[in-house]
């Protein structure tokens, strides 16, 4: 019983040392391998894979840019009309809104010396002239008796001297009453232009002041529209731009052409009036935008996404330059509707990066992305 017992024990350990052997010989077959491949490895390389970036031309914008300027739509033809003479609102013609034409009565005025002033005036004016007139009659019969040398000379000469004193009252006094009598007309308002009441300032029985408001007057069939432009902007205007007014409402652009610019005063702003077509569909009150051009150096431009650390003293552009990331100093100029003008080492068609530049180094290699489109 001792013999099968003994047999099955060399048997697993003969098992043993063969399996030994096989994983020492497989050991040295992998060291030997890797021994080989090292000798034959190229060495490793430090620098990084390439970044993938989006690219954009640069262009060349023109030596202009435009600028938007806010305005309201207002009737070139306007007035406030006010009395020249105190007293209060007797009648009121006219309601808000109503359409008047040129020499109508819109208003009275109650003013109780007017009346009395222009009957007083008349009075003196037929008292100079009976005066006037019976100096005259002495001075044609005094000449006939000085003829007949039955007067002396100097009794003609006096009464000479107050006849001509007589008219010179008298044209006096007539210049009051058409003073007198232009003060009554003043009492009626009327309209000096035909238009359309746009506002109402007093009520019939409310004391009207000399030159205090009554109400306004606009002829909606002329349309302009007034900007102010800081000074530096006046002095380089351009021509107007085609069809340069946009209504904010809706979008839609009109022609316009400039009818005067004004001087800008110490501390204020240029006045700008620019004249609309009368078949626009504008109206007064109207909200719109008036885009103008202006004189400007000529620069490159760029996406504004291309530009590094703008608004800063160092701002920068990155230009890519077979396959690697270029760092450009620029200066930052104008915004030119979708790019912004930039000023430095730059060329038109260089392609500078728009996406994928953010800790981007110089001399990085790159990888264009949508390399088609860029190009």
């Amino acid at each position: 019983m001792t013999r099968p017992i003994r047999s099955l024990f060399d048997r697993h350990r003969t098992d043993r040392s063969a399996s030994l052997l096989k994983l020492l010989y497989i050991a040295a077959v992998l060291a030997l391998l890797a021994g080989c491949g090292d000798s034959e490895a190229p060495p490793a390389s430090d620098e990084p894979p390439p970044r993938p970036v989006r690219l954009a031309s640069v262009v060349e914008l023109p030596a202009e840019e435009t600028v938007r300027f806010p305005g309201v739509v207002r009737a070139t033809e306007r007035a406030t009309l006010a009395f020249l003479q105190s007293g209060y609102l007797a009648e009121r013609r006219v309601e808000r809104g109503d359409r008047v034409e040129a020499g109508q009565l819109l208003a009275v005025l109650h003013n109780p010396a007017l009346q009395p002033g222009v009957a007083a005036a008349r009075a003196a004016v037929a008292e100079t002239e009976a005066r006037r007139d019976q100096l005259q009659r002495d001075t044609e019969r005094l000449a006939r008796l000085v003829e007949r040398e039955l007067v002396a000379t100097d009794e003609l000469e006096q009464v000479r001297a107050q006849r001509d004193a007589a008219a010179a009252t008298l044209d006096q006094a007539r210049a009051r009453l058409d003073e007198a009598v232009a003060q009554l007309d003043e009492a009626g308002l009327r309209a000096p232009f035909p238009g359309r009441v746009s506002q109402l300032h007093l009520e019939p029985g409310d004391f009207a002041g000399a030159g205090q408001p009554v109400l306004d007057l606009a002829d909606a069939d002329a349309l302009e529209v007034e900007i102010r432009l800081p000074a530096r902007r006046a002095a380089s205007l351009l021509e107007p731009l085609e069809r340069p007014v946009r209504r904010v409402d809706d979008g839609r652009r009109f022609d316009a052409r400039l009818l005067g610019l004004g001087q800008a005063a110490p501390g204020r702003t240029a006045p700008a009036v620019l004249a609309l077509d009368a078949d626009s569909g504008l109206a007064p009150g109207d909200a719109v935008d008036v885009e103008l051009a202006f004189a400007a150096p000529a620069g490159f431009g760029v996406p504004l996404s291309a530009i590094l650390n703008p608004g800063t003293r160092v701002s920068r552009v990155v230009r890519v330059r077979e396959g690697r990331a270029d760092h450009v100093a620029v200066e930052v100029g104008r915004l030119q509707g979708s790019h912004a003008t930039v000023f430095g080492d730059l060329a038109v068609d260089d392609r500078v990066v728009v996406s994928g530049h953010a800790q981007l180094l110089d001399g990085e290699p790159v990888r264009v992305l949508d390399a088609r489109a860029a190009e």
